[in-house]
């Protein structure tokens, strides 16, 4: 008989943080926190929270599942970081896992026939990130696109179409009277318990990353300043 798969997962790129363990596809224990941009704060708390309420401790668990983008740039760096020094500590496998993929998770548990599944998450800024899938879960084109190019996507009037995500109340009126389209309501956010469930069926196919990594699609606002730059406001300190 397979051993059952004790996954430890969290979300933190969607500005709040949320955690969970799980054996399989059961739910053991499960934590969170939805004030905005605590994670730095919270993550380690809400790990040391759940892990002792189920008499587990990191030896106990056999993979670390969390979200890694497109989302926020500080809780995805958290994450990262959080994962990091669990890993190297332990010999637990890491899985990371878009929050593209856990969108078209949701999405093909509700709709069972298309061509063409494309998730559209709000990157602000008059600014969608999206991933195309097939209807076996393949990966197509994904990127940062204006929304007011979003019908570029939308070419083919012949496939069956559906979407979904948290962008879609920014192009909801540009895109509801095609009738090769299908529109899911938006899911509610992203939680750890999600992730683990995603992670259990993954790992079940084989489909463990090697080494875990953020996905970032728009460069992040903070940059460090090169040589160049800060030779430049020295310069004009001087002067």
């Amino acid at each position: 008989m397979k051993p059952v798969n004790r996954i430890l997962a969290f979300d933190v790129s969607n500005n709040n943080c949320s955690v969970a363990i799980s054996a399989g596809q059961e739910i053991l224990a499960y934590e969170e926190d939805l004030r905005p941009s605590m994670q730095a704060e919270i993550l380690i708390l809400l790990i040391e929270r759940a892990l002792p309420s189920i008499n587990y401790d990191y030896q106990d668990i056999d993979y670390l599942a969390l979200t890694n983008g497109p989302g926020s740039f500080t809780g995805i760096r958290i994450g990262l970081a959080t994962a990091e020094g669990i890993l190297i500590s332990t010999n637990i496998e890491g899985l990371a896992i878009s929050n593209f993929e856990m969108s078209y998770y949701r999405l093909q548990r509700q709709v069972k026939y298309f061509d063409k599944a494309v998730i559209l998450l709000n990157a602000y800024r008059q600014q969608l990130y999206y991933q195309e899938f097939d209807l076996a879960g393949n990966k197509g084109n994904y990127g940062l696109i204006d929304i007011n190019k979003i019908s570029n996507l939308f070419t083919d009037t012949k496939k069956k179409i559906v979407c979904t995500g948290s962008g879609m109340s920014e192009i909801y009126d540009q895109i509801e009277k095609n009738t090769n389209i299908t529109i899911l309501p938006r899911f509610a956010k992203i939680n750890a318990t999600q992730v683990c469930k995603y992670a259990d069926e993954k790992i079940n196919k084989g489909e463990v990353n090697q080494g875990i990594g953020p996905l970032y699609i728009r460069p992040p606002d903070a940059k460090i300043p090169t040589k160049r730059t800060i030779d430049n406001a020295s310069f004009a300190l001087e002067s």
